[in-house]
């Protein structure tokens, strides 16, 4: 097995993964070409060794390149350290400083470079020049690292230590080869071969800083589902082969047993990798350690926010919103269950829900401690801190756990504050992995999320209340038209009443009225149907607007109302597609109208003409008429009218809805004291 060039692969494979995503970011600077610099020559460097190994695995000699490679992170410390003096001293002189180092570096190579082109030795001995010059290069490097960290402000450390600490491993390794080598002549081939592996388990350290710097920060995000997998892959395969190791060594040592003592280890090994990987408990502790150590915050905000939008837009009805809003909150902390408590008209908080716990009936008043302090603090309470710790939370205000509480032992109640007030609260068992872990970000987040649910719930409460709200104001929409029509009939049947007296012995006027009383009565069983939902509110069909017209005429001239509509049409009969009731109705109204506007000695005529888009109705009277404003302003309004108390300022909107619906215009024209006109436009029927 050659050694030196597995190590060397893999180093070459680590610093080609660290160019890749270096590479895929779109920030410039000197900075970070030299750091690109450096990993690019350091993976060319990797590969040149592997590929020597493969050649000679038993002979290893210092070339060029060894140089070069360490010189390439050198001049990537001379440009940080450039950076972190720029605010001390004037930027001209760093540079010039920067470039003299540079220099130097390029004057003790030429020798050696010199040799490599003409093949003409300068020195009795290439390797130990090469060795003493990378022995220097090495120092040099040590010592930039330590002035970096320690000129590096505080508040900057974090980004950068991870670096010097990857960077001082290299050439901490690479001092004590050259070292050794100078020293006994020779190059010593287990720290040769292990070299490669060394620089492997550097390159992650340098890979932290880069994502820690936002002058460096690659655009590649590597979530922690992702590092979490990859760490338990990882752990998994390192397990097997030690694993493996021991089997061999149990095979070895186990005599005639041997074989059967190996298949007995390596069965309780995997069986023991299952189980470890399937305990729900130890992934959770996995997940944990994964979050502690390798970001910089415990939770992937991102992933957390997504998962709790798609849990709570998932709902569909009150009671499974209620289930999702537990969860939402308890999947975040890990907890494995939970209970929903709602703030209820009576003045008591109660538990509407639970999830994977089970839900107690007590009843918590508002004014209790626990409501109030939560309201007032919106303070995530952990119930285990407040036994141990209570000052933690009576340092703020008054608080006593109720009876409830007490008896069931939960970990957190975490409130849901909506506009500054309680609306509720989510009461979370206890999660095994996180026993005593409970901090500071895990209740600014719960904090977070908790609003945000409280913005459902209310959402949802606000639809409630619109739906309930739409259905009052449709039944009392439809309430308001009936009431209209049954005072459109019974002004009818008065008048019928009042000429009764005077026309009772005439047949033709009985007759009518008989027709008109029948009518009355069929639009009154009409309106109850549409009432009680038996009816269908508008049927359209084929009608002959003219019939229509004529009817109406006839309704008015019956019922005795003044001054009596005058009919003039063009045609003989037109088409459109409407419901003939409604027509009649609307149709109606403005002609009551008209009348209840003009003296008995005025005049109304309805005139019908065609149109290129259907047919024109008008209706025009020589009454009051309406001023600009109120035309502008309140015609068209519900319960705007200028009839006072005899007036309920519904039919002329009723008339121009049901225009509107079936396609029609409806315009006004009028002038006080002088008249007005409506002119309705039906299109004809197809």
């Amino acid at each position: 097995m050659n050694i030196g060039a597995i190590s060397y692969s893999i180093s070459a494979f680590t610093f080609l993964i660290f160019l890749a995503i270096l590479l895929t970011d779109r920030h410039k600077g000197s900075t970070k070409q030299a750091l690109v610099i450096a990993a690019s020559i350091s993976c060319i460097w990797s590969f040149v060794l592997a590929y020597e190994s493969l050649l000679s695995a038993a002979n290893f000699q210092l070339s060029i390149i060894e140089y070069l490679k360490s010189a390439s992170w050198i001049i990537l410390l001379i440009q940080l350290l450039g950076t972190v003096y720029a605010d001390r001293f004037e930027r001209k002189a760093v540079k010039r400083i920067q470039y003299i180092i540079v220099a130097v570096i390029v004057v003790l190579i030429l020798p050696e470079f010199y040799q490599y082109v003409f093949d003409e030795s300068f020195f009795v001995n290439k390797d130990e020049y090469l060795a003493g010059l990378n022995l220097l290069i090495t120092i040099v490097g040590i010592v930039l690292i330590e002035q970096i960290y320690r000129s590096t402000r505080t508040e900057k450390k974090w980004a950068i230590k991870y670096l010097c600490l990857g960077l001082l491993g290299m050439f901490t390794y690479d001092f004590y080869m050259y070292a050794d080598a100078l020293l006994y002549q020779r190059t010593d081939p287990v720290v040769w071969e292990a070299r490669g592996f060394i620089y492997a388990l550097t390159v992650p350290l340098l890979g932290i800083s880069v994502s820690r710097d936002p002058l460096w920060s690659p655009e590649i995000f590597i979530s922690r589902r992702v590092v979490f997998h990859t760490t338990t892959l990882l752990a998994s395969g390192i397990y097997l082969v030690i694993m493996g190791i021991a089997g061999y060594y149990v095979r070895d040592f186990g005599g005639n047993w041997g074989l059967v003592a190996q298949a007995i280890f390596l069965f309780i090994t995997i069986l023991s990798l299952i189980l470890f990987i399937s305990s729900r408990r130890i992934r959770a502790r996995l997940y944990v350690l994964v979050n502690k150590h390798f970001y910089p915050y415990k939770y992937d905000y991102r992933e957390e926010w997504l998962r709790l939008i798609r849990t709570l837009s998932a709902s569909s009805d009150e009671k499974e919103l209620y289930h999702n809003t537990i969860k939402s909150i308890a999947q975040i902390i890990e907890s494995p269950g939970g209970m929903l408590w709602l703030r209820a008209d009576n003045g008591f908080f109660v538990c509407v829900d639970s999830w994977e716990m089970e839900c107690v009936s007590d009843r918590e008043p508002t004014e209790t401690a626990l409501p109030k302090f939560m309201e007032n603090y919106e303070f995530v309470i952990s119930v285990d801190e407040f036994i141990e710790h209570p000052g933690v939370y009576t340092r703020l205000g008054y608080l006593e756990l109720p009876e409830w509480v007490k008896r069931v032992q939960p970990w957190l109640i975490v409130p849901l504050i909506y506009n500054d007030l309680l609306i509720g609260f989510v009461v979370l068992d206890h999660a095994a992995a996180r026993k005593n872990t409970f901090n500071w970000e895990d209740s600014d987040l719960l904090k977070t999320a908790a609003r945000q649910v409280a913005a459902f719930l209310e959402q949802m409460n606000a639809s409630k209340a619109l739906a309930e709200a739409r259905q009052f104001e449709s039944f009392n929409k439809v309430s308001t038209y009936v009431v209209h029509d049954i005072k459109n009939l019974v002004a009818q049947l008065s008048l019928i009443s009042s000429n009764a007296e005077k026309h009772k012995d005439n047949p033709l006027f009985m007759e009518d009225v008989f027709k008109t009383i029948n009518n009355s009565v069929m639009k009154i069983n009409k309106m109850m149907e549409v009432l009680s939902g038996k009816g269908e509110v508008n049927k359209s069909s084929r009608v002959n607007i003219i019939s229509v017209l004529e009817e109406l005429v006839h309704h008015r001239q019956i019922a005795g109302g003044k001054p009596v509509p005058i009919l003039g049409c063009e045609s003989a009969s037109f088409f459109v597609k409407a419901d003939k009731n409604q027509l009649l109705a609307i149709l109606g109204h403005l002609v009551q109208n008209a009348q209840d506007a003009t003296n008995d000695d005025g005049r109304i005529t309805i005139s019908q003409k065609r149109s290129t888009d259907g047919v024109v109705i008008e209706i025009e009277d020589t009454g009051s008429g309406m001023s600009e404003d109120f035309i502008k302003n309140n015609l068209f309004k519900p319960f705007k009218t200028t009839k006072g108390s005899k007036g309920m300022g519904i039919g002329v909107y009723e008339a121009r809805e049901i225009i509107l619906a079936i396609g029609g215009q409806i315009e006004v024209s009028s002038e006080v004291g002088v008249g007005t006109c409506f002119r309705l436009t039906i299109p004809a029927a197809v």
